[in-house]
């Protein structure tokens, strides 16, 4: 359960990590497109602008100024600046109708909706050193019809108007220095529109990516939990098996009990063994016994050298006290690790037993050894190394998987490690106390 949700946590984070790369690459893709849509409206506001070079006058600008400050209280001259504000109103409305026009025909060939305005945003009287526009209030030179929300500015403009006015009629003498700024915007009103055109294929590509992945993880998780139903099925089957042969298996040997000693008896009795010890593993029972003894490692120890007399075994005891390891318990562990040696074709096995304030058991052996990458999976019950070579060893996958139960059992630990030439070593760690 916990490799699986292990495994699905996974797919989770890399299938957001994914989604997230995906966004940030047609973010990116939408900015580039925007950036470069920005330039071609930048070329097309400019070459309007040299258009309408030709409308401008050389009074406009003295029209404007005089619009913007009453330079004096006489009445007379009032009169005069609001004639002049007129004129300035006539100019810049008769120089916005051609806005439009002109750019209808630099669009013409494109899908362009674009918006301008042109404005004077500062006008720095430099004598009274003060600002005569308020800061939020600019003065539009002109404007398209469709107004501007979110424009960017193309061309800046700034210039010095120096000039005097004299009427001795009016008793006007004055002399005016202006810092005057200005700026032109545009914006392409239908950018999202352009931008999504042209990135959706890729949006289609990638949205078929993620939409593939996480059909391929349904089905995929779909099929291994078919896959878990079918394999718990089998154990389910194999340990009714097991336990459906108790029956018989007392009935052949309360049989063989009361039949005279000959050779077809013992015979009998050893494939009765035999199964006997194949239906424990399955149940992986441990019945209790009396504390293990230093006498009993030895006979026992004496008993797996005797049964695999074809290897070299090499042993190291150090027992100063047991308070803890029954003696059925530790012959499972002993008879199991090195049955497994012997069985994935060791030729040399090291049992390393000391018994202190922990118990250690340490087997270790020059076999085929097992992947690093089955390691985690060794101990699971009936799990067997998938590969050419355990395709040819008979087993359960049953003797590891009772190895970690009795060290359950005890609270203790098993580790497996790969040797630097060939083989494995197996350490368990029991608490004596």
């Amino acid at each position: 359960m916990n490799k699986k949700i292990g495994t699905t946590l996974l797919f989770v984070i890399s299938f957001l990590v994914l989604i997230a790369l995906q966004s940030y690459y047609l973010y990116n893709s939408y900015l580039l497109e925007k950036k470069d849509l920005n330039k071609k409206v930048q070329l097309i506001a400019s070459e309007v602008l040299e258009q309408l070079e030709k409308y401008e006058k050389e009074s406009s600008e003295d029209s404007l100024i005089m619009s913007l400050k009453k330079l004096s209280s006489n009445e007379k001259f009032m009169n005069q600046k609001i004639d002049e504000r007129k004129q300035w109103y006539h100019f810049k409305n008769f120089y916005e109708s051609q806005v439009d026009s002109i750019l209808a025909k630099e669009t013409a060939q494109s899908n362009f909706e674009i918006a301008l305005k042109s404005e004077i945003y500062s006008v720095f009287d430099e004598t009274e050193k003060k600002e005569l526009l308020p800061r939020k209030s600019p003065l539009v030179l002109f404007k398209t019809k469709a107004p501007i929300s979110a424009g960017f500015v193309f061309n800046e403009g700034k210039w010095n108007s120096n000039f005097s006015e004299k009427d001795t009629e009016l008793k006007v003498d004055e002399h005016y220095h202006y810092t005057i700024r200005s700026r032109t915007s545009a914006e392409l009103l239908n950018a999202n529109y352009l931008i999504f055109k042209k990135i959706l294929p890729l949006s289609l590509v990638s949205l078929s990516i993620i939409l593939l992945l996480t059909y391929l993880f349904w089905k995929t998780s779909k099929n291994l939990k078919l896959q878990q139903l079918k394999v718990s099925q089998l154990y389910t089957s194999i340990d009714s098996i097991a336990h459906e042969l108790n029956t018989p298996l007392t009935t052949l040997k309360f049989t063989l009990a009361s039949t005279p000693a000959n050779e077809t008896k013992q015979l009998l009795e050893r494939q009765i063994q035999r199964l006997e010890k194949v239906v424990s593993s399955i149940h992986s029972s441990s019945a209790d016994s009396e504390l293990l003894l230093k006498a009993d490692i030895d006979d026992f120890v004496a008993n797996i050298a005797k049964r695999f007399d074809q290897i070299k075994l090499e042993t190291a005891i150090e027992f100063k006290d047991n308070q803890s390891l029954l003696k059925n318990d530790f012959e499972q562990i002993l008879n199991n690790l090195v049955e497994n040696s012997v069985k994935y074709k060791a030729s040399e096995v090291k049992v390393h037993l000391q018994f202190g304030k922990e118990i250690s058991i340490e087997i270790t052996d020059n076999g085929i050894g097992i992947p690093e990458e089955a390691q985690p999976y060794i101990f699971d019950k009936y799990y067997r190394v998938s590969r050419p070579e355990n395709l040819q060893i008979n087993g359960l996958g049953l003797g590891l998987h009772i190895v970690k139960q009795i060290a359950e059992k005890y609270r203790g630990i098993v580790q497996v490690l790969s040797n630097a030439a060939n083989g494995v070593t197996f350490k368990i760690s029991l608490p004596n106390a």
